[in-house]
């Protein structure tokens, strides 16, 4: 008699270990964890990490995204949210179903649970390395001398009066709306891009490709937030509130451009903003680098000294003066737990990344812009 013995087949080709999902998301985990602690922990690790990473990735994923004419990361972000919305509808039909789709129900659970931690898991990668790591670079206030710990009421006063003089030169020069306020034309972004070009001449970390900035479509939710423009680190974009009053928009966007070439400091960002906008000769630019560099700088006169303060703000012009009253105006609509809400979010975020300060970091510029201006002036440094 002949027969056969059963022998039970070895597990399919490609289920051995871990699913192929949870091993991917892991190794995406532990990358992300291995260049958080690196940035941290080995000196000089987060310098040659940007001077290679940082082209690499503008001139990768940021060309990617600048295919598309309308901002990417807005789009994504909406479409997660419906996703989830969707898939969190069908958790809770399937739960209030008869007995027999229970099976169905931990299905779809578990696909849930899955699928929200390869997400995760994916947006971890991508924060460090394209934002977190460019925390702990050596800033550019140190490599450039613009760093200082102080400086006299005098000196403030000083730059006041020097901006306020830009201010009134290009004032008149600036389009405007017929309520008398600024208005750019459509090619701001692309005379902005010159200009952070240009400053890429002098200051090699800033040189290279720059994508073109976009505009939020709902940007009253910015609004809301108390948000001029925000930077994408996962689809390496700049984003601009496009209902703000006018003069904000050249300084923000080389504000925004300025963490895509890994400047991620609130105060450093601010700077660069303010130096792109200086450097150019562009009467709208210009007209925005001083307006933003009185706002910061006259905001802390104001605090010392009121009288010289408002010595210097009534020599500015009539047409300035109404700008200025008109972002006031603009801003204090939106007021409220909102805003209030996003401002701590955002301080909380900024202090975890090492910053102290958290959204005082953005008032901070100050020093920066002080002590440029000095130094340009040869003004001996107190």
């Amino acid at each position: 008699m002949s027969g056969s013995l059963n022998r039970r087949a070895g597990p399919p080709a490609g289920k051995t270990g871990l699913p192929l999902w949870l091993a991917a998301a892991l190794s995406a985990d532990l990358a992300a964890c291995l260049l958080r602690y690196s940035a941290r922990s080995i000196p000089g690790f987060a310098d040659r990490y940007t001077d290679i990473m940082n082209p690499l990735l503008v001139n990768t994923l940021g060309r990617i995204s600048g295919v598309f004419p309308f901002s990417l990361a807005e789009v994504l972000l909406y479409l997660i949210i419906i996703t989830l919305l969707t898939a969190l509808a069908q958790v809770v039909f399937s739960a209030a179903g008869p007995a027999g789709s229970r099976n169905r129900l931990f299905s779809r659970i578990g696909i849930l649970g899955r699928n929200c931690f390869c997400l995760l898991s994916a947006l971890f990668l991508l924060f460090e390395l394209n934002e977190d790591v460019y925390f702990y670079r050596t800033r550019f206030a140190v490599r450039y001398g613009l760093e200082r710990d102080s400086y006299s009421t005098e000196e403030l006063s000083i730059v006041c009066r020097d901006l306020a003089a830009e201010i009134n030169e290009y004032a008149p020069l600036v389009r405007r709306d017929k309520d008398g306020h600024m208005n750019t034309d459509k090619d701001l972004s692309e005379r902005m891009r010159s200009s952070m070009r240009a400053l890429g001449e002098i200051y090699p970390e800033l040189s290279g490709w720059y994508p073109r900035p976009k505009y939020i479509f709902f940007s009253t939710l910015l609004s809301r937030g108390d948000i001029t423009g925000v930077y994408s680190m996962f689809t390496v974009e700049a984003n601009l509130n496009r209902d703000m009053p006018q003069y904000n928009l050249p300084f923000t966007v080389g504000h925004e451009l300025s963490h895509l070439k890994s400047f991620e400091s609130e105060k450093e960002a601010n700077f660069l903003g303010y130096l792109a906008c200086m450097s150019s000769e562009d009467p709208d630019v210009r007209y925005s680098g001083a307006m933003m560099g009185w706002v910061y700088c006259g905001n802390e006169l104001h605090k010392r000294d009121y009288d010289l303060w408002k010595e210097i703000w009534s020599s500015i012009c009539p047409e300035a003066q109404e700008d200025l009253q008109h972002n006031n105006e603009y801003w204090d609509r939106y007021k409220g737990k909102v805003s209030e809400t996003v401002q701590n979010m955002n301080d909380s975020y900024l202090k975890a990344q090492g910053l102290k300060e958290g959204t005082l970091s953005y008032d901070l510029v100050t020093d920066m812009i002080v002590s440029y201006e000095l130094q340009k002036q040869k003004i001996p440094v107190n």
